[in-house]
C-alpha cells in the first residue's frame, strides 16, 4: 500500500463522502428509498474503509520508544524461573500501570508465529474501534431509533485527530482496547442479567490490566449495581474489586511518589483543563507553545468539554427519574463515566497553575482517543434524549453530521503529514541506529537513545531482541554504510536539478523554550522523486527524509493532489552534530532497482 504513502488521494475521499451525501440528501426529497439506503450505508462504510487503508499504508513493522520495553518482556518471560516469575513479568509494573493485556497479545503472536510484528499489533489494536462502533450502534437499535441518525459516528471514531494513538504499536494496543474494554463491561452490568454480570467482569479484569485508569471500571461497576438496587452481584463485585485492587497494589508494586503538586491551588484553571481534555477532539495537531492570547481550538476544547458535562448531567437526572430504565441508559452512563473518569485522573496526576488555553506542553496526540469516543458516545446521548422531539433530533443529527464531517476532513488535511513523517523516520531509525547508535524518532539531542541515554541499556535490549528474533532491523539494510554513501552513489560532477535552501528560525518548543529551528527546502524539478536530504561531512552522513509539502486547501482543490512538487524537512537544531556539512539528495536508481543514486545541489552548510 505504498501508493497512499505516495498520494493518500484525500480530494478523492473527499469527494466521494461529498457525493453520497449529497445522494443522500436527494433521497428524501425524491423519496428513493433504495438510493436513501446504499448512500446511507456508503456513508458509513467509506470513512472506515479509508482508516484502515490509511493505517495499512503508514503503519512499519518498527518499534519505537516503550515499544521495545514491551518487546522485552516476551525474552523475559521466556527465561523467568517457575511460575511466579513468569507472572511477575506478565504483571510487571510500568510507572502506575500494569500492562498484562498488552504482554499477552504479544506472547500470542510470539507462540504462533515465532515472532511479534508491531504491524500487525497496530492493527489489531485498532481494531478495538470497530468494538466501540458496534456498541454504540447497539444502542440505536434498542431505543428503535432509525440508523439514518447513527451516520455522523464514524466520521468522528474513524479519523486522524489521534494519529500518534493510531500508528504507534505500545498506544494502538492499549488506548483502544482500553476504551472498548470499559465499554463493554458498562453493556454488560447495563444488561442487567447474571450473563451480562459475567461479561462485566471479565471485561472489567481486562480493562484493569490494560491501563491504570482501567481501575475507574470496577467504580463504575459499583454504581450501577448500587443505583440498580441489586445487592446481592454488589457484595460480589466488591468482594472481586477488593481482591483485583490488593493483588495490583501488593504484588510486586513500588508506589512512585508524584512531584506534580495538587489541583486544589487552583482549582478553577483544573476544571477548566478538565474541560479541555473532555472536549479535546477539537484539538488541532499543531504545536500549542504557551502564548500571550488563547489558542482559538482550546477555547472549542472547554467549550465542548463544559457541552459534555452539561449532557451527563442531564443523563443522570433521566436515570433518577426514568421510571424504567434499559441496558443502554446504563451503558452510556458508564462510558461517559470512564471517558471522564480518565479526564479526571489525568489532570490530577498533571495540575496546571494557568488557563490550558494558553497552550504549552499540555495533550499528547495520544489522549484524543479518550476525547473522540466521548464525543460519540455523547452525540448518541443527544439523540436519544431527543428521540420524542423529532426536529430536535433532526438538528442536532445535521448538526453532528456536518461537524464531524468537518472534523474528519481537517484530521486527515492537518495529520497525514505528521504520519508520514512519523513513517519515513521510523523507516531509516535502522539506519541510524547502525551507523550513529541513536535514532531519529527518540530524544532532543543528536545521540539520544530510549531509557534515558544509558551507556549500554539499548545495545543489550537490541542485541538480546535480534538473538530471540523479536526485532528485525535488517530489513531496511539496502542503504550503504554511512562513510560510503556518496562514494557508491554519487557524483560531484552531476548536480541536483532543483534549487536548495536551509532555513533557521527560533520556534518555542512544547516547554515554552525558543531553540533553533533547521527548515531543509528543495524545489524538484527532475522526472524522479527525492527521498533523503544527505548531509555528508569527513566524519559522519546523515539522511533526513525528503518530505513532500502538501498543497494548499485552494490547490489541493484545483489540482486534485494533496502533496505538490516541492519537499522539505524540519527539526531543531540540536537533534543535528555540529559541523561542515555537503548537501546531497537521493534518489532511488531509475535503472538498477535496490540503488541509490546522490546528486549535489552545490551548497554546504555549516552547523555550530
Amino acid at each position: 500500500m505504498r501508493i497512499l504513502v505516495d498520494n493518500p488521494y484525500l480530494f478523492q475521499y473527499f469527494s466521494l463522502v461529498v457525493l453520497l451525501l449529497v445522494l443522500f440528501g436527494i433521497s428524501f426529497y425524491k423519496g428513493q428509498v433504495a438510493l436513501r439506503k446504499w448512500s446511507g450505508i456508503g456513508l458509513i462504510i467509506t470513512p472506515v474503509v479509508y482508516f484502515y487503508l490509511i493505517l495499512e499504508a503508514y503503519t512499519l513493522n518498527i518499534p519505537y520508544t516503550d515499544d521495545f520495553n514491551l518487546l522485552e518482556t516476551v525474552h523475559n518471560f521466556h527465561v523467568a524461573n517457575g511460575f511466579v516469575g513468569k507472572i511477575e513479568v506478565l504483571f510487571e509494573q510500568v510507572n502506575q500501570h500494569r500492562f498484562a493485556f498488552e504482554r499477552t497479545v504479544m506472547l500470542i503472536m510470539y507462540f504462533f508465529t515465532g515472532t511479534v510484528n508491531i504491524k500487525t499489533q497496530i492493527l489489531l489494536g485498532n481494531l478495538a474501534l470497530l468494538g466501540i462502533f458496534y456498541l454504540l450502534f447497539l444502542t440505536f437499535k434498542k431505543e428503535q431509533i432509525s440508523w439514518y441518525y447513527f451516520i455522523p459516528v464514524p466520521y468522528v471514531l474513524f479519523n486522524l485527530v489521534y494519529f500518534e494513538n493510531a500508528v504507534w504499536g505500545i498506544a494502538a494496543i492499549q488506548n483502544t482496547p482500553l476504551i472498548f474494554f470499559a465499554l463493554l463491561s458498562s453493556y454488560g452490568m447495563g444488561r442487567n442479567d447474571q450473563k451480562g454480570f459475567y461479561l462485566g467482569i471479565a471485561a472489567a479484569l481486562l480493562t484493569t490490566f490494560t491501563s491504570g485508569s482501567g481501575i475507574l471500571t470496577w467504580i463504575i461497576g459499583t454504581l450501577i449495581l448500587a443505583l440498580q438496587k441489586r445487592f446481592k452481584l454488589l457484595f460480589v463485585w466488591l468482594a472481586i474489586a477488593l481482591a483485583i485492587v490488593l493483588f495490583y497494589f501488593l504484588f510486586d508494586y513500588q508506589v512512585i511518589p508524584s512531584h506534580t503538586g495538587s489541583v486544589w491551588p487552583h482549582p478553577i484553571f483544573n476544571l477548566i483543563f478538565v474541560f479541555a481534555f473532555w472536549g479535546n477532539a477539537f484539538y488541532l495537531d499543531f504545536i500549542h507553545p504557551i502564548a500571550n492570547s488563547f489558542y482559538a481550538d482550546m477555547i472549542w476544547c472547554v467549550l465542548l468539554g463544559a457541552g459534555i458535562l452539561l449532557v451527563f448531567c442531564i443523563w443522570l437526572v433521566r436515570l433518577f427519574l426514568a421510571r424504567k430504565t434499559v441496558w443502554s441508559d446504563w451503558f452510556l452512563w458508564g462510558a461517559m463515566m470512564f471517558a471522564m473518569g480518565t479526564g479526571a485522573m489525568f489532570v490530577i496526576s498533571r495540575p496546571i497553575s494557568s488557563y490550558v488555553m494558553y497552550g504549552g506542553n499540555i495533550f499528547s496526540r495520544r489522549y484524543m482517543i479518550f476525547g473522540v469516543a466521548l464525543l460519540a458516545t455523547v452525540y448518541v446521548c443527544v439523540i436519544i434524549l431527543a428521540k420524542n422531539l423529532r426536529h430536535v433530533k433532526r438538528i442536532a443529527a445535521l448538526l453532528g453530521l456536518f461537524c464531524f464531517i468537518a472534523l474528519n476532513f481537517v484530521s486527515y488535511y492537518l495529520s497525514v503529514t505528521s504520519i508520514r513523517k512519523f513513517h519515513e523516520d521510523l523507516a531509516i531509525d535502522s539506519f541510524y541506529w547502525k551507523n550513529h547508535k541513536t535514532f531519529l524518532t527518540t530524544g532532543d539531542n543528536f545521540g539520544d537513545i530510549p531509557f534515558w541515554n544509558h551507556p549500554t541499556r539499548m545495545s543489550n535490549l537490541i542485541d538480546t531482541l535480534n538473538a530471540n528474533n523479536l526485532l528485525d532491523f535488517g530489513q531496511y539494510k539496502d542503504l550503504p554504510e554511512h562513510k560510503r554513501i556518496i562514494a557508491e552513489t554519487g557524483n560531484k560532477l552531476v548536480h541536483y536539478q532543483g534549487e536548495f535552501d536551509l532555513k533557521i528560525s527560533y520556534v518555542k518548543d512544547l516547554n515554552n523554550v525558543s531553540s533553533k529551528f533547521l527548515r531543509f527546502e528543495i524545489t524538484h524539478n527532475g522526472p524522479s522523486k527525492p527521498v533523503y536530504f544527505v548531509l555528508a561531512s569527513n566524519d559522519r552522513t546523515l539522511l533526513l527524509p525528503a518530505l513532500p509539502v502538501p498543497n494548499s486547501v485552494s490547490d489541493l482543490l484545483k489540482s486534485h493532489s494533496y502533496y505538490g512538487s516541492d519537499y522539505q524537512y524540519s527539526l531543531y537544531r540540536s537533534k543535528l552534530p555540529a559541523g561542515l556539512f555537503e548537501v546531497w539528495m537521493m534518489e532511488k536508481d531509475p535503472v538498477a532497482p535496490g540503488k541509490w543514486k546522490s546528486y549535489f545541489t552545490g551548497k554546504s552548510i555549516s552547523l555550530i
